[in-house]
Parts: C-alpha cells; structure tokens; sequence
C-alpha cells in the first residue's frame, strides 16, 4: 500500500502574548503622519490678545472721560455768553487741546466771544474775554444802510467792512462824499438790525477812536458797506 499524504494546515506557532501581524496588502495607500499646524495656533493667540488689547484700550479711555463745557447754540463774535449757552459733554482730555471743566461754568457765563464759535464748540480759555465790547478805545456806532449798499447775503458779527459816507440821493452832488466826513474808515461789524418799511437795516459796528468821528458823520447819512477778506 501506498504512503498516506496529509493536506491538513501546518500549524501556527503560537507565543505567549503574542500576535499576529499580517502584511497590508498590495491595493492599500502607505499611511502619512499628520502634521500639526501650529502657525494657525500662534495667528489665533496673536488675533486674540490684539482684541483683548483694544477692548481694555477702550474701556481705559472711557473711564479717563472728563466733562467740559460746551456752546448748545451759535455765539457771533462779542455777543455775552448766557447760562442757556453753555452744555456739558464727555472728552478724553488731550494735552494740545485745551478747555474749560465743568467747574468753571459760572466763569464762563457773562464773558464775550472772540470769534464765531459755532454750536458744539468745546470751550478753551482762548475764545471768550472778559472785556465787554465795546472796549477802551472802541467805539459802536449804529449806521442805517439802505438795501443795495450792503452784500446781498449779509453780514455776520465779527465781518471786517470798509464803510464809504455817500451824498443823499437826490440835488446835483448824487454820489459825492459829504464834505463833512473824512472818506472811508474800517470797522469791525457786531450786528445787523431787522429791516424796517423801506428795506433798510441798522449796522452796529464797533471802530477805533481815530475813525470815531467820521463813523458818527456816517451815522447821519448815508453809507455804503463793502466787506473785506482776511489780511486786507
């Protein structure tokens, strides 16, 4: 008889702990280690302590606020500051601007402007004055001007006008200077009147003593205001 021949599986070898590994196969991709991304961790810890800054920059500077005077209305250069005038607001002092605290209110009240000082002007020491206007050596003097002897869009308190005496409208001197004034002058205008019947309107200006006579000659006839521009 034949030798028998066995088709069994040979056995495996099997250690104490141990484990089978097998082999990937063919058809599998080769595995690549993730890389961490730590500049995108650095960026968000950088973005994070920039907002953290700002909102503390923020939050300093609001309580560093302190409350200063400020005009609720228009003032025109020598009109007297009334209570009405003067608001209260919030500011971030600044060391280049200058104002007035809230403290100094009853200060302020009664004092003149030097200038124009539109709505929402934040008060400095520089702007009012405690001269009244008009001052030493001043004088105001009111003069009629008919309609046309002015520009058509008005004058403001705190407009620089040359004021030329004209002859009355009427006899053989039309447009000749009244014998008795000294020709033009200048003068610093405060106000304007409300127009009467006619249409003409009262000019307050204020002018120096050498133009005080012929601003009063003027006064007594008529003129006609022409407005200057700065330096002139």
């Amino acid at each position: 008889m034949g030798t028998a021949l066995s088709f069994s599986r040979p056995p495996e070898s099997r250690g104490s702990g141990s484990a089978f590994v097998g082999q990937p196969e063919d058809d599998e991709p080769p595995r690549v280690p993730r890389r961490r991304r730590w500049w995108l961790l650095g960026v968000a810890v950088v973005l994070a302590a920039v907002v953290a800054f700002g909102n503390y920059a923020l939050i300093a500077g609001q309580d560093d606020r302190v409350d200063v005077l400020v005009l609720t209305r228009e003032v025109g250069w020598g009109q007297t500051i009334v209570e009405g005038d003067v608001g209260v607001a919030k500011a971030v002092p600044d060391q280049p601007l200058a104002f007035i605290p809230v403290g100094d209110k009853a200060r302020v009240v009664g004092q003149v402007a030097r200038s124009i000082l539109p709505a929402g002007t934040v008060l400095a020491p520089g702007q009012l004055s405690g001269q009244p206007i008009p001052g030493p050596g001043e004088r105001l003097v009111g003069l009629p001007v008919r309609p046309g002897h002015l520009p058509a869009r008005g004058l403001s308190a705190g407009d620089l006008v040359q004021v030329t005496p004209i002859a009355a409208s009427s006899g053989p001197d039309v447009g000749q200077a009244p014998a008795n004034t000294s020709g033009p002058f200048r003068a610093r205008v405060l106000g304007v009147g409300p127009p009467d019947s006619a249409g003409a309107v009262t000019v307050d200006v204020v002018v120096g003593t050498d133009a005080a006579h012929a601003a009063t000659s003027a006064s007594a006839g008529q003129v006609v205001v022409v407005q200057l521009g700065p330096g002139e």
